[in-house]
């Protein structure tokens, strides 16, 4: 028997630094949520995420595009897998998202509503994306005194 798992994650636009999450909205607030499905039947974590994001979009997602970030235990979920797609280019309009999906600039991200724990996602997968097109720095001696 496989245990349940959770795979989430957004789609990134490195040329803009723009990242494209879902809008979750009830009836007094709305707030940004990662794209996320789940499994109990064995599936890989990508191939979960890579279904859930199309199933929202109504796009094609290439699995060489999918990249991951971490993975960790939820309290209440168990097991989570967060990836980040990268993507060529920015069409908001073209997406048939069950939610609204939007495109919001990394920088601004802090002044909208989400979880802790989306934040938290997010925050990481930036950091990873980062590590992964800055170059890296060389190391640095003793500093004199």
């Amino acid at each position: 028997m496989h245990k349940p798992f959770f795979a989430s994650g957004f789609l990134y636009h490195s040329p803009s630094h723009q990242i494209l999450l879902q809008e979750l909205k009830s009836v007094d607030n709305v707030k940004l949520v990662l794209f996320r499905g789940s499994s109990h039947n064995g599936d890989d974590p990508q191939v979960v995420f890579q279904h859930c994001v199309e199933e929202a979009l109504g796009v094609e997602i290439a699995a060489s595009s999918i990249h991951p970030v971490y993975d960790y235990i939820h309290d209440r979920l168990g097991e989570h897998f967060i990836f980040y797609v990268e993507v060529a280019d920015i069409t908001p309009g073209a997406y048939a998202s069950k939610n609204k999906a939007e495109w919001f600039l990394l920088s601004k991200l802090s002044k909208y509503p989400m979880s802790e724990q989306t934040r938290h996602d997010i925050i990481v997968g930036e950091r990873v994306i980062r590590s992964l097109l800055e170059p890296p720095r060389p190391p640095q001696g003793p500093r004199p005194h």
